[in-house]
């Protein structure tokens, strides 16, 4: 077997989509190398996926889905977005790789 190119970090990545009603989302990704290895767990690698709806009338986005990595939990989604941002659910991601896949799932979950 072929051995499997990582990509070079940082990564950071903002695209625009709209839904089947029109509505827009901003999805962004930043993934950088850290020395800080006891805040981002397990390797140092910061990483934060995240989707924002454009409200059309006034401009303002709002956070819809916020998956990212710190402390004291490790890779996890801020479940009750937009109304508690301080909540949070552990996801089983054992990178950074995998916490994306997991976030391509709440994008086609979240727009459609």
């Amino acid at each position: 077997m072929g051995t499997v190119k990582k990509p070079n970090l940082p990564i950071d990545k903002i695209r625009v989509e709209t839904d089947s009603n029109g509505d827009m989302y901003t999805i962004e990704v930043s993934i950088e190398q850290t020395n800080d290895c006891d805040k981002y767990t397990p390797d140092g690698i910061k990483s934060i996926f995240r989707i924002l709806k454009t409200n059309f009338e006034n401009g303002e986005r709002e956070l819809v889905v916020l998956i990212d990595n710190h402390k004291p939990i490790g890779y996890h989604e801020h479940d009750e977005l937009p109304e508690n941002h301080d909540s949070r659910r552990e996801i089983h991601a054992d990178n950074w790789q995998e916490a994306w896949d997991i976030f391509d799932t709440k994008i086609k979950e979240t727009i459609q």
